[in-house]
């Protein structure tokens, strides 16, 4: 299978020096890295990744501001929509990898390192049936950071994870079973993927993941957990379902994860958490923004996804499953609309951009 890795960063990335030799070293073939770069990303970085594509003998493709106002004459709609200086301009890469035909596309973030794990085979379960522990929460979530240990045994909920649906009581159960995993969100050692309100109370330092249920887990269809972009593969099948908005500030994942859900729940598809993790040293941030910028969804996200849990899907494929759920959203959203609407019109044109490949 073809696997693109996909980053968008305004820093040099030498992270993806670490990926090469992890793909190296477990001599995997058809990995091509793909660096979206930015109006503040330095001057040198396309030398830099030819350079290291050279040396490595992976490719290493950097699509620089130029090139994307260029690929982006065939999405117009697109190009007017996406802001610059924002993390939403990735989708530019992961539209161009599907074009490109990649059966396995891995968003990254630029602070996020390799461990020993094999990073390529295990994200490859993706778009396959595959034999797995599937567990199930009768209040319909599951905090699969129960799978980490805190340096000082902290408990911690995933960034994203609703307020209103933590510290809740309730059984799991789990049972084996072959499902078709179309999306697989790896697991940070570190500091992991918390929330500003979690960071401001007490740092967070994983050191271990438990592997209770194995390398990888699913959720069963109707319990949920964010996903987010920071170490996640998607099949190309569901990249029509994929978009990850600019105007929602820290939850633009956490919301595009959350809308895929609803999606890959209609087809009876399984999204799988656990390996392979990552280390994340972070870069640089000031809490006190961050807490701003996570606000928004902090407040709304129940109300997105209580007005998702009332919807039926009809539709048969993954991009008229996106547009159908923008056009309900659009209906009977109630709340939030000034974040809701740009939102919507943006899902909906990531359809209509995908439909002029397809």
């Amino acid at each position: 299978m073809k696997t693109a890795i996909t980053i968008t960063t305004i820093n040099k990335p030498t992270v993806i020096e670490s990926y090469l030799k992890n793909i190296l070293n477990y001599g995997h073939q058809d990995v091509e890295i793909i660096i979206v770069g930015d109006k503040k990303t330095p001057s040198g970085v396309g030398d830099y990744c030819a350079k290291i594509s050279r040396e490595s003998l992976i490719t290493v493709k950097y699509l620089d501001v130029d090139f994307q106002k260029n690929y982006l004459k065939k999405f117009p709609d697109l190009e007017k929509y996406l802001p610059y200086n924002s993390f939403s301009r990735r989708n530019i890469g992961d539209l161009f990898a599907y074009e490109e035909g990649y059966d396995v596309i891995i968003r990254v973030d630029d602070d996020n390192y390799p461990t020993e794990d094999d990073f390529i085979r295990i994200h490859g379960i993706v778009g396959k049936n595959i034999k797995t522990t599937v567990l199930k929460s009768e209040n319909g979530w599951y905090n699969v950071c129960e799978e980490l240990i805190d340096k000082e045994n902290i408990p911690f909920y995933p960034r994203g994870f609703p307020y209103s649906k933590r510290w809740l009581s309730g059984q799991n159960s789990t049972v084996p079973r072959e499902v078709k995993v179309v999306l697989n969100a790896g697991l940070w050692l570190g500091d992991p993927d918390v929330d500003a309100i979690t960071r401001l109370c007490k740092p967070i330092n994983a050191i271990k993941y438990k592997k209770t249920f194995g390398d990888t887990f699913a959720l069963e269809n109707g319990t949920w957990c964010p996903i987010n972009t920071q170490n996640t593969s998607y099949s190309r099948d569901i990249i029509p379902a994929s978009f990850v908005p600019p105007n929602v500030g820290r939850y633009d994942d956490i919301w595009s994860g959350y809308l895929l859900r609803k999606i890959t729940d209609h087809f009876d598809h399984y999204v799988s958490y656990g390996s392979p993790l990552l280390f994340q040293k972070r870069n640089v941030h000031n809490l006190w923004v961050d807490l701003e910028n996570e606000i928004n969804g902090n407040i709304y996200t129940d109300h997105l996804i209580n007005k998702m849990n009332t919807f039926n899907l009809s539709s048969t494929s993954y991009s008229d499953c996106y547009y159908e759920l923008a056009s309900k959203l659009e209906t009977n959203l109630s709340k939030n609309r000034d974040v809701f609407d740009p939102l919507i019109r943006g899902m909906k044109i990531w359809v209509e951009s995908i439909n002029l490949i397809s």
